[in-house]
């Protein structure tokens, strides 16, 4: 009698055991080296080789243009070359044949702008004369924008549209040295967050869309097709709501997306996984206790390693500039923070 009851107590404590384990969240917060600029937010970023650069952006009382690179070897540097803008935030930046261009965004006067400016990575210095904006996106603040195959795309936001202000986008561009006008099958949209697996771009969420999730391949446009797909929505029928968030960050580490921080109907902790082969999205560790909630953040991948810096929590007056790297196969760890 007593073996047989040992026998079950060891049976339920194997089953407990495999239930808990089914529902642990794997990735690991570490705490980086500081973002060496002012705490701000609205900023953007952007990745060349092995440096990510961040500039622009909100510190509570101006709009900003420092910008400032960070590499896993040397940490934070100030550019030398001055942005030839004005100060901005919630501008967007994209890669084009080995240049880089920011532009878009809102001053300190809340005035949307329509300029961009050309960055060359190989010297840290900037253009200052304005790229011809003919047959481009009008002023907007809150775009996304991304790069695939040497070409950046530039869409949706929150501006003007045939003289119409005040109003959310869908339009979208591209540029190659000029730019074209280009499709987009999604609905109108601000602060969605983008990241690019394999060559195609992903568009996640964001005001006035937020269970909808974009792909863009631009080896499926033809006469039949855009190159858009509408993948599976964030909705509840998936268990995938929590994903739905505005002014979120993304990154991509092993041929897969995260989406962290933002906000919905509050501030969201919770960070997701896409692995776009299965069109499927898996939660892992939320942000830990010694990350701070925030939004309007940004995030850049170096070597295969996710990094968000900067944000802030809106009519608080908090402004970050901590840096954190996410490790999505590491079991949590407070004591590495």
């Amino acid at each position: 009698m007593k073996q047989r009851l040992l026998i079950v107590l060891f049976a339920l404590s194997l089953f407990f055991t495999s239930c808990g384990s089914d529902n642990d969240l794997v990735g690991n917060w570490i705490k980086s080296s500081s973002f060496e600029g002012r705490a701000r937010s609205g900023a953007v970023s952007f990745v060349i080789g092995d440096y990510a650069y961040v500039g622009t952006g909100y510190d509570g009382k101006d709009a900003l243009k420092t910008f400032y690179k960070y590499s896993l070897q040397d940490g934070w540097s100030r550019i030398a070359s001055e942005f030839p803008g004005v100060p901005r935030r919630e501008a967007v930046a994209f890669e084009a044949n080995g240049k880089v261009y920011v532009g878009l965004g809102v001053d300190d006067d809340d005035e949307r702008l329509d300029d961009f400016y050309e960055f060359d990575p190989a010297t840290d210095t900037w253009n200052p004369t304005a790229i011809d904006m003919t047959n481009g996106p009008s002023a907007r603040q809150g775009a996304v924008a991304f790069t695939i195959q040497g070409i950046g795309y530039v869409g949706t936001g929150y501006g003007f549209q045939e003289g119409e202000d005040r109003n959310n986008l869908k339009d979208f561009y591209k540029f190659d040295g000029s730019w074209t006008k280009i499709a987009f099958d999604g609905e109108k949209s601000k602060n969605s967050t983008v990241f690019v697996i394999s060559d195609k771009a992903y568009i996640v969420s964001g005001e006035n869309s937020l269970k909808y999730v974009w792909e863009y391949d631009p080896t499926k446009v033809s006469e039949n097709s855009n190159g858009w797909t509408r993948k599976e929505d964030l909705d509840d029928d998936n268990n995938w709501e929590d994903v739905q968030r505005s002014q979120a960050i993304s990154f991509v580490i092993n041929g897969k997306g995260y989406i962290a921080t933002g906000r919905n109907s509050g501030l969201s902790r919770e960070v997701w996984e896409y692995d776009p082969t299965r069109d499927d999205w898996d939660e892992k560790t939320s942000l830990e206790d010694e990350v701070a909630s925030r939004e309007d953040a940004v995030a850049f991948s170096l070597n295969n390693r996710g990094f968000v810096t900067t944000g802030t929590v809106v009519g608080s007056g908090a402004y970050f500039d901590d840096t954190w790297e996410f490790n999505p196969t590491m079991d949590e760890d407070d004591n590495d923070n």
